[in-house]
């Protein structure tokens, strides 16, 4: 069973460039550099809050170097935790998914390989925080029909039994479902979200036009005073903040973040505003 979202996994031309700016607004340090074998990818790893972000340069022909041909700079792998990854993934290659092992607690699916979006299982674990989030919370995946996804995804990583919560915004312009692992008030919020565009002008739907489904963005968790604190960082260093009117939440334009667009959150606020079962309905952006 899954635990956690535990990391993001970028494809990006270099990824000590890369390394540099993620320093800068989120004070995330490096704890390894080493090859990946089943994306042909030079891989640096930082903390990242109590999770990590994978940098992947290309060291060849492979997946990676294919993402970055097709001009998908931005999120390549959503990644999971689970106290038994290995079980993860022979469930998944019973669903017909080609999982690849990179040693004995972490596999992988290619873009290719999963209809467009790439996972990483791995072997949880608590870590100490690093910098100045929290921890990644949410992964969200744009795709172009939300019940099959739906259907898809939940047996897929055996999330049957965990509770999805369906909703619409109009603001932004989807159909969309959470998926949270953990349903009590005062839980992970750890989920992953489905976003199916239905207006034709907003953000995901000319995301699904230009490559089809994939990773749309992702979402991180923030203490007391950080999401201030991150505001600033990315305020007075140029431009790419959104916030919202409540100061609850934020997002960070991909172009500040080598591809990746993030919302961050104030955690707090957010287990208050999130819908679980047995709530009143409303919706949750």
């Amino acid at each position: 069973m899954l635990r956690r979202t535990d990391r993001l996994a970028l494809a990006v031309p270099d990824r000590h460039v890369a390394a540099e700016a993620f320093a800068q607004l989120y004070d995330a340090a490096p704890v390894d550099d080493a090859m990946d074998p089943v994306f042909n990818a030079h891989r640096l790893t930082l903390g990242w809050g109590q999770d990590q972000l994978e940098l992947l340069e290309p060291a060849g022909d492979g997946p990676v170097q294919a993402f970055l041909a097709e001009n998908r700079r931005g999120i390549f792998a959503g990644g999971v935790a689970a106290d038994d990854p290995a079980a993860v993934a022979a469930g998944m290659q019973t669903m017909g998914v080609r999982v690849q092992a990179d040693g004995p607690d972490r596999f992988a699916v290619t873009p290719q390989d999963g209809n467009g979006v790439a996972i990483i299982i791995s072997k949880h674990a608590e870590r100490e925080i690093v910098g100045l989030d929290t921890k990644l919370w949410q992964i969200t995946y744009a795709v172009p029909d939300l019940e099959p996804a739906i259907a898809h995804y939940l047996p897929l990583l055996g999330m049957d039994a965990m509770y999805t919560y369906r909703y619409a915004s109009e603001r932004f312009g989807y159909d969309g479902a959470i998926t949270w692992f953990d349903s009590a008030r005062d839980g992970l919020l750890d989920s992953l979200e489905y976003l199916d565009a239905n207006d034709p002008e907003k953000a995901v739907a000319r995301f699904l036009a230009k490559v089809g489904q994939g990773i749309y963005m992702a979402s991180i968790e923030t203490g007391p005073g950080a999401l201030d604190e991150l505001r600033t960082r990315v305020t007075s260093t140029g431009p790419g903040w959104d916030g919202s009117t409540d100061d609850i939440l934020g997002f960070i334009h991909p172009l500040r973040q080598h591809g990746l667009l993030l919302a961050a959150v104030d955690s707090a606020a957010w287990h208050e505003r999130r819908l679980l079962p047995g709530d009143p309905e409303s919706a949750p952006h």
